[in-house]
């Protein structure tokens, strides 16, 4: 059946961009230098299926997420706005364009079109045990070699850490933060504090899921697998991968159908746009924070003492990006429905002047406000 049968040019659009996007998918060993081995030295071994299923995910959500971020996308707009807070075209466009530039660079980075790095190809662990905790008077490794230096017979001589590893902010008299080694990569690492990174909880006694750095080259990530796959706890994740049933129902929150693979996703934001560009603060993870669904009379959302994520910091948020591509991939999925409230919620009808109600309300809304 060729374009030409359907009635949507929209709809024609979506059908190409998706056999477009399968012909010059590549898998995560294309992208990444996945580390083999068992969880105890950072090795993805065990999690292999796993990270494919997660691969084709990463997939989906950029092509949903870049196709309702498109002009001429109707369903688009109440997304664009509840994640981002941008008016329906022609309005905000310079915002809707930083967006698309976004996540074309993260789909760039999955299809292995993405620029030269330094180093080459990132490396990804499955767990934080790649990096080995040292002590400043430990002898060191030589980074040409990945072997320990000689013990030299008179210990004062002998190379210590604290003497080989280089950092701008290291003093060898006076030392500070904690030192670590990479046998994979031969380098050392300078962390703020001790510890196995995917060991340590950050609040309700939580795991970290995970982590990308630029102090190594090249770009390490790394995900904390164990951890995600917790049974319980308050953020235990529904889903290993995008396994998505038809929803029935009104209400049902985007949360019940996060997956492991948005961790990846996420992740996939600080390597393709860099650290620096992607900085998170306290409440960059805090969905009601992240998100600005409008009410039913067109309005923004309840938000009883104001704070909430402006669309500047938000454009600049891996969290928003993640959240918008899982509600994109289930509006997608689930046509009658929308995502764009967090919640599942029945399309309204078509407005008679052209586009839908949800879209004619969002025209009429009050912007907020861009941080200058």
């Amino acid at each position: 059946m060729s374009c030409l049968q359907y009635p949507s040019l929209f709809i024609c659009k979506a059908l190409i961009l998706v056999l477009l996007a399968h012909s010059a998918l590549g898998s995560i060993n294309d992208v990444f230098n996945v580390k083999g081995g068992s969880v105890t030295v950072g090795g993805c071994d065990a999690h292999k299926t796993r990270l494919t299923k997660w691969w084709d995910d990463v997939t989906t959500f950029v092509d949903a997420a870049l196709l309702y971020a498109q002009d001429d996308s109707e369903d688009g707009v109440e997304y664009m706005y509840t994640w981002f807070a941008l008016d329906a075209p022609p309005a905000d466009a310079k915002e809707r364009n930083a967006a698309r530039v976004a996540l074309s660079a993260v789909k760039d980075f999955i299809e292995g079109n993405g620029d030269e790095r330094e180093g080459g190809k990132p490396w990804l662990f499955c767990s934080s045990k790649w990096l080995q905790e040292l002590s400043w008077d430990d002898i060191a490794y030589d980074p040409d070699t990945g072997e320990k230096f000689p013990d030299d017979d008179d210990k004062s001589k002998s190379k210590k850490v604290r003497d080989v590893l280089k950092h701008p902010q290291h003093d060898p008299k006076n030392p500070r933060g904690f030192p670590f080694w990479s046998p994979d990569l031969r380098q050392y690492v300078l962390e703020d504090e001790s510890g196995d990174y995917c060991s340590k909880k950050f609040e309700a006694g939580v795991g970290y899921y995970g982590s990308t750095s630029e102090d190594t080259t090249p770009t390490t990530v790394t995900i904390c697998v164990q951890n995600m796959l917790a049974k319980k706890g308050p953020m235990k994740i529904p889903k290993e991968s995008l396994t998505l049933g038809k929803v029935q129902k009104e209400g049902s929150s985007i949360v019940n159908f996060r997956t492991m693979s948005m961790t990846l996703f996420h992740e996939l934001f600080h390597v393709a746009l860099g650290v620096e560009a992607t900085k998170e603060e306290e409440k960059s993870y805090d969905l009601k924070y992240i998100a600005k669904p409008r009410n039913e009379d067109g309005g923004e959302g309840d938000d009883d003492d104001g704070d909430f994520i402006l669309t500047e910091d938000a454009l600049h948020n891996p969290e928003s990006y993640t959240y918008y591509a899982l509600s994109c991939v289930l509006g997608q999925k689930n046509e009658k429905f929308t995502f764009a409230s967090t919640k599942s919620k029945l399309k309204k009808p078509k407005d008679p002047k052209g586009g839908n109600k949800n879209e004619a309300e969002l025209r009429t809304r009050h912007r907020r406000m861009i941080k200058i």
